[in-house]
């Protein structure tokens, strides 16, 4: 087996809010100003928090999450470090919290452990002194081996306040690597589905302030040697992906629809994708022998995504001819034919689909969910199943499609527990899925941009 050295460490939080989006930036911007190298991962499924790793690092950010696609975790760890100085992996949530209250599956704790990584614990110190103690203490003996090894205090009101938590937290076999002072100001942009893309915003001077948050504020070589004193990391058992053939795969990436796993398009492209991208709000469809549509915002940009007729119109053809297109929660949205905004108004999207889509001012879908093929699809024939998560404000209010492809674990699709709308080889869904939970749904999908027979039978036309 071999073994290498891979520097890694988790800044997880006690709950969701201590501030740790923050702190990770800032510790990645600090450590890059150093000349490492950083590799950043994200634990769970959320996707704007890797688009400001992204931004930071000049690494693209991974997910890894331990529900979705367990097997595949020690994989994208492995192939994504590769030749990073360190890696800093932010957590989910609380630091216990994950698909139930009962389980540690998709918990940061149960990445920990799987990562053999040590946990450096984010506590909000906001108006409490010696209950920082209490807190550290809960956390690292309510499952010694997710290796809790230090804490950063936030919100701190000034030196006395950071000597009073670090002293309750003596005795307890945890290093403190400082404490942050409390700042309204530095927080990242928010809506709906959570932080503001990071592309959507010039945000160089907030992370210059986060950098030097850090820089001032907290012992980075006490945390390198903690990453260093990780145990060697063992390879990971190989996943064969083969390339199946060279074919074109255009992916939809605007301000719209930049809801991606890269770690899906890496697979695509391992098995043959050349990847173009392209913009539905205000470029043109490039010809391809398949097309991707993520999730997104959709609902900010109707105006232009509804004005923008050249793509829709190449978009309705290229369905007809049979062209694969597959599409996830706002890429479902406009393949609809109509989505009523937040403000009433009605656009009219590409109609691929008989169907009406309102925004609504109330969450309809979160959370984990397991979907089972119960009709050929695009992705995969009948009963193949995979695990992915659903997040979105939106909701089919009316459609006349009689064929969907998946019946999900909970009754979070467009009709209840039903999701995938299926016309031809179009597949239209809430969920977003993961490809390392079952690597046959990306196979079936390359197969299908080659033209080549598979295992499913022929899709339903209407």
């Amino acid at each position: 087996m071999n073994r290498m050295e891979r520097p890694r460490i988790m800044i997880a939080g006690e709950r969701s809010g201590t501030g740790k989006s923050t702190i990770t930036l800032g510790i990645i911007a600090a450590l890059k100003a150093r000349g490492l190298d950083v590799q950043p991962f994200k634990s769970g499924p959320d996707f704007l928090d890797p688009m400001h790793h992204d931004e930071v690092a000049d690494r693209r950010s991974r997910n890894l999450d331990t529900w979705m696609f367990p097997d595949w975790v020690p994989v994208s760890f492995q192939q994504a470090s590769a030749g990073a100085d360190v890696s800093i992996i932010e957590g989910v949530m609380g630091l216990y919290d994950g698909a139930d209250g009962r389980s540690e599956e998709g918990s940061s704790a149960h990445l920990a452990k799987k990562l053999r990584c040590p946990v450096v614990l984010v506590i909000d110190a906001t108006a409490c002194s010696r209950s920082v103690g209490a807190v550290a203490k809960g956390f690292k003996t309510f499952d010694p081996e997710a290796n809790v090894r230090g804490v950063i205090f936030n919100r701190i009101s000034g030196q006395r306040h950071l000597d009073m938590v670090e002293a309750a937290v003596e005795g307890q076999g945890l290093i403190s690597l400082g404490g942050i002072p409390r700042n309204e100001n530095i927080g990242l942009e928010s809506r709906h589905l959570g932080l503001v893309p990071a592309k959507e915003l010039d945000n160089k001077e907030r992370y210059d302030v986060m950098k030097e948050m850090i820089e001032d504020n907290l012992d980075l070589d006490l945390m390198l040697q903690t990453a260093s004193e990780s145990p060697a990391w063992a390879e990971a058992e190989r996943h064969q992906i083969d390339s199946m053939g060279n074919f074109k795969l255009a992916l939809a990436r605007d301000n719209a629809f930049n809801f991606y796993y890269e770690d899906n398009l890496d697979i695509m492209r391992s098995l043959g994708a050349n990847i173009v991208e392209f913009s539905p709000i205000d470029g043109d469809l490039p010809d391809a022998d398949g097309y991707y549509f993520g999730g997104g915002y959709p609902e900010l940009h109707l105006d232009d995504l509804a004005s923008n007729t050249s793509v829709k119109e190449s978009l309705s053809m290229r369905i007809k001819e049979d062209v694969p297109v597959y599409a996830e929660c706002g890429g479902l949205m406009y393949l609809c034919r109509t989505v009523r905004g937040q403000d009433g108004d009605m656009k009219e999207m590409t109609g691929a689909f008989d169907a009406e889509v309102e925004m609504t001012p109330r969450l309809q879908a979160l959370g984990y969910v397991e979907a089972r093929c119960v009709r050929d699809c695009l992705l995969s024939p009948a009963g193949g199943t995979i695990r992915g998560h659903v997040f979105h404000y939106s909701r089919v209010v009316s459609h006349k499609e009689r064929h969907f492809s998946y019946e999900l674990s909970r009754s979070k699709g467009i009709d209840g527990p039903m999701d995938g709308m299926v016309k031809g080889n179009t597949l239209a869904s809430y969920l977003h899925l993961h490809f390392g939970s079952n690597l046959e749904f990306a196979r079936e999908f390359a197969r299908s941009c080659l033209g080549k027979e598979a295992g499913s039978v022929t899709r339903p036309e209407n």
